[in-house]
């Protein structure tokens, strides 16, 4: 019953959830921040916290006045010091000349004992945070023994409690301890852009106080406008980027699409050019071996051609040509015989004739081209 009383009752107004969504995205952006912070290396951080105006710090010590030149990340750039008897603004200008700057323009800091800035904390409702400054001048009127008139006060927002409520902390100065200070190194009040409270080594800066709290909200929302600027150019080039991706890819995609489409028609005409040169092959072997004479008709061939004197104890085809040996009366005039043949062509005689003893005829061997196409055959 409880957890429906708190959904029950609980505030659910537009303020509380815009502040809530506020207090949200500003903790996730620190976080995103923080956690940027520690995966780049130390000198990438430096160098990206160290954009901006460099401030120019001034306290006055006992015998000497402090010259502190500090990066907006905090990072010492230079640091000396001007003896009392010495010190004037013309000093501080030669001094400020020396290292390239300028003390009119500059951001120039005021820096008091500890002792002369007053702190003090409180706590406020979350959906009153667009409040803030006037609920702060406020609880200095009516919670403290200054006037909003004597004093210059910083205001500074610390974490949130419990979802409901953040935490406010106040500093305050008296105008004329700074003005006091201001004159003391030869300065204008209106040249001193915010005070600041000398702390220990080591130990945290409170918030700094403003002096010029108008100029500067006129700056912080010039500052705003151009990040939203900015941030709204990189999501249009975002947006340009990945338009232009989209398209590409689908371009990309649809030409590969095509060009596999055509791969397959190309596949399939090669296919059946192949098919068509294996046909067309078999059809001239085809053609070719019925224009060459079969064994038969060579053998025939021989037998017409060989005189009645004349005997073969060899006959034998291979490679396109016959090749025959036997014996013979009149072997010389057998190789003119097989040239007249139409079947046969470049008859030789592949070994010397010779006389057998036996029955005293020659003893021959041929060899007889066949032809390698009908022309031949023709002949």
């Amino acid at each position: 019953m409880s957890t429906v009383r708190e959904l029950l009752f609980t505030d659910w107004s537009p303020a509380l959830i815009r502040a809530q969504a506020r207090t949200g995205a500003r903790r996730l952006a620190a976080w995103w921040l923080a956690e940027l912070r520690d995966l780049l290396p130390g000198s990438i951080v430096m160098r990206l916290c160290d954009r901006g105006e460099p401030v120019i710090r001034l306290e006055a010590c006992s015998d000497v006045i402090r010259v502190d030149v500090v990066s907006p990340g905090g990072r010492a750039i230079h640091g000396a010091v001007i003896a009392r008897a010495d010190y004037s603004a013309a000093a501080l200008d030669r001094h400020l000349t020396a290292l390239g700057r300028k003390r009119h323009g500059a951001i120039l800091a005021l820096v008091l004992p500890e002792s002369a800035i007053f702190t003090r904390a409180f706590a406020i409702p979350a959906r009153a945070r667009e409040r803030l400054h006037a609920i702060a001048r406020q609880e200095l009127e009516h919670r403290t023994p200054f006037l909003a008139a004597d004093v210059h006060i910083g205001v500074g927002v610390g974490a949130q409690r419990d979802g409901q409520t953040i935490m406010v902390h106040q500093s305050i100065v008296r105008r004329d301890l700074v003005e006091a200070a201001a004159r003391a190194l030869d300065l204008d009040p209106a040249e001193i852009a915010f005070i600041t409270a000398a702390t220990p080594q080591g130990a945290p800066p409170p918030s700094p106080i403003r002096l010029r709290p108008d100029s500067d909200r006129r700056a912080a929302k010039t500052r705003r406008l151009a990040v939203a600027l900015t941030a709204a150019a990189a999501v249009m080039a975002c947006a340009d980027a990945a338009l232009f991706w989209w398209t590409q890819e689908r371009t990309i995609a649809a030409i590969e699409l095509r060009a596999a489409g055509e791969r397959d028609k190309a596949m399939a005409v090669r296919n059946l050019e192949d098919d068509i040169a294996r046909v067309a092959l078999a059809l001239r072997t085809l053609a070719d071996r019925r224009g060459r004479p079969s064994t038969t008709d060579l053998w025939r061939e021989t037998s017409r051609v060989l005189p009645d004197n004349t005997w073969l104890t060899d006959w034998r085809r291979r490679n396109g040509s016959v090749s025959i040996a036997g014996l013979s009366t009149t072997a010389t005039a057998l190789v003119a015989m097989f040239e007249k043949s139409p079947l046969f062509g470049e008859a030789s005689l592949d070994a010397p004739i010779t006389v057998d003893t036996v029955s005293g005829r020659e003893r021959f061997s041929l060899i007889l081209r066949t032809p390698a196409s009908p022309r031949l055959a023709q002949r």
